[in-house]
């Protein structure tokens, strides 16, 4: 199920040109980002069932987990012809505009908490009195639950990788 109070934030665009039309190079743009999780195309889902900062777009990428719900929206634009080939084909130019959001679940946030908590009772335990053991042990479980929480670098890697296909592609 997709979260739609997930914020979708302006992850990047790159320009192209190819001699391809436009269902074909979004087929392989679908084909691109389905490498990374599961490709709902705009007319799969309505506007209704999307994260509020989707409107237009022609590709949603959903790599949720229990823990987190990640994803990437895709919106390809025609930006006009910039000549032709050899053979006569016109040769056009796209733009690929990428949107990233992701956000922690419920269940994300409860291991969470539990992490902080189970770390605090096991310095609790452990501390004998010595309050800096305690300490030690609470910012470890903090540390734990921060990495957790935290925004997906793996995103950033993905979508940097997604813009150099789309650019690269023939």
């Amino acid at each position: 199920m997709i979260d739609r109070n997930v914020l979708m934030m302006d992850a990047g665009t790159r320009l192209f040109q190819t001699e391809k039309p436009y269902g074909n190079v979004l087929g392989g743009i679908k084909t691109e980002m389905g490498r990374h999780g599961k490709v709902i195309r705009k007319n799969e889902a309505g506007p209704e069932t999307l994260p509020e900062g989707t409107e237009g777009c022609d590709l949603f990428l959903d790599r949720s987990t229990p823990l987190k719900s990640r994803y990437i929206s895709c919106t390809l634009e025609d930006a006009g012809t910039v000549g032709k080939t050899e053979d006569g084909e016109d040769i056009h130019r796209y733009a690929a505009s990428l949107k990233e959001g992701n956000r922690t679940t419920r269940a994300g946030k409860s291991v969470s908490l539990a992490i902080v908590v189970v770390w605090g009772l096991l310095g609790w335990l452990f501390s004998d009195g010595k309050s800096l053991v305690f300490i030690t042990f609470l910012a470890i479980g903090i540390l734990a639950a921060w990495l957790l929480i935290r925004p997906d670098r793996k995103s950033t890697r993905i979508i940097e990788q997604l813009l150099d296909d789309f650019h690269n592609a023939k």
